[in-house]
């Protein structure tokens, strides 16, 4: 456990570091000569040595999964009572990153202005239209009116205010937005559950860390408001009721994949536990649906993974273990885009393959194992 702290610690400042080279070109948050030197050193590694930049990041990814399953075998021997201060400072460092694997943060911004400063409908009109808007020159899908529900931009309010007009100052305003219903969703885990192993099994899985708090991805909004809607409604007293269903109705009004988990409604006298593992299984169903309207990214699994934290893990927990090295096959989806920056080509194959070799792998050790556990008492 000693050395655990230092491994997961000095990999989240590597991966902050690291981070900033994938800012656009067109971007810069200071003209001062020190920082100009670094983002141009960090730029050059992510778009001159892209094969280098996607190396690093295997090492990064291999890393935080090696610190987040010794984490997790400490949480289960050592009993942990306590979030540890060195867990809350590496969780503060991916805060402060670079949004660095998507640019949809820009779109919830680009979407916001257009609402809150231009007072125009993001349903009719695109930023694109917007004449001599700066952000245009760094913005990915500007040619698209608001792709989320009207809850999303109702709520991009706050931290389109709080940013003020500044780019870097909005960029961290909506990872802090983020950021405060990442702490909902493991504040609820604690309180219904109890244990720091399944607080810890979400909070510092790195594809939780990496598309919550380093991409700031709306999907945990989306989840935190579901799941808080769920259990309102399971309390008793028409106020929590009532406050459940506005909960969950706009959880489904920011991206609509929270509609799969209508029917727990219906079944009141479910365990939670029971609920949350259906629940698990019915977002991993739409997630796995998601290459239907277009790709199955990665920051989707924050879908099923906020459900199945929920569910006791136990000794040699198949669910756990899957989400796992399903979590670090998804992870592993970026390094393809990142070593050639396209998305053609060869890209979408390399990446389903990337994404399955650590499950299958998984699975057949499984396999092997309860092979080995039946042929047992023969040998006897």
């Amino acid at each position: 456990m000693k050395h655990i702290p230092t491994l997961f610690i000095g990999i989240a400042i590597v991966l902050g570091i690291y981070s900033y080279g994938f800012i656009d070109p067109h971007l810069s948050f200071s003209s001062h000569p020190f920082y100009l030197f670094i983002q141009n050193a960090l730029v050059h590694l992510v778009y001159r040595q892209s094969v280098t930049a996607a190396a690093l990041y295997v090492c990064i990814i291999v890393g935080l999964f090696a610190a987040y399953g010794m984490i997790m075998q400490s949480a289960k021997t050592e009993k942990m009572k306590y979030f540890p201060r060195w867990m809350i400072w590496g969780i503060g460092i991916l805060l402060v990153s670079y949004p660095a694997f998507s640019y949809d943060i820009y779109n919830y911004i680009a979407t916001a202005k257009v609402t809150f400063q231009y007072r125009e409908n993001p349903y009719v009109m695109m930023p694109i239209e917007i004449p001599n808007e700066p952000m245009l020159s760094f913005t990915r899908a500007a040619n698209k009116v608001a792709l989320y529900g009207p809850a999303w931009i109702v709520l991009t309010s706050f931290p389109y205010i709080v940013g003020a007009g500044n780019m870097l100052a909005t960029i961290v305003s909506f990872k802090t937005f983020t950021a405060l219903f990442y702490t909902a969703v493991t504040y609820l885990i604690y309180r219904k559950t109890k244990r720091w192993d399944q607080v810890m099994f979400f909070a510092l899985n790195p594809l939780i860390l990496i598309e919550v708090l380093v991409s700031g991805h709306n999907d945990i909004v989306m989840m935190a408001l579901g799941l808080a809607g769920l259990l309102l409604w399971n309390r008793q007293g028409m106020q929590y009721k009532a406050a459940g269903i506005i909960l969950f109705i706009s959880s489904v009004l920011i991206k609509g994949a929270t509609i799969a988990l209508v029917p727990l409604f219906f079944f009141p006298r479910w365990k939670w536990e029971k609920k949350m593992l259906v629940a698990g299984v019915l977002m991993f169903g739409v997630f796995l649906l998601s290459p239907v309207r277009e790709e199955m990214y990665p920051w989707y699994a924050v879908w099923w993974l906020s459900c199945i934290a929920f569910v006791p893990i136990r000794k040699h927990s198949f669910i756990h273990w899957f989400s796992f090295w399903l979590s670090f096959g998804l992870m592993l989806r970026y390094v393809p885009w990142i070593a050639t920056r396209e998305y053609g080509g060869i890209t979408p194959i390399i990446r389903v393959i990337a994404t399955l070799v650590p499950v299958l792998f998984y699975l057949l050790y499984r396999f092997r194992k309860n092979v080995k556990h039946l042929r047992a008492p023969w040998k006897k």
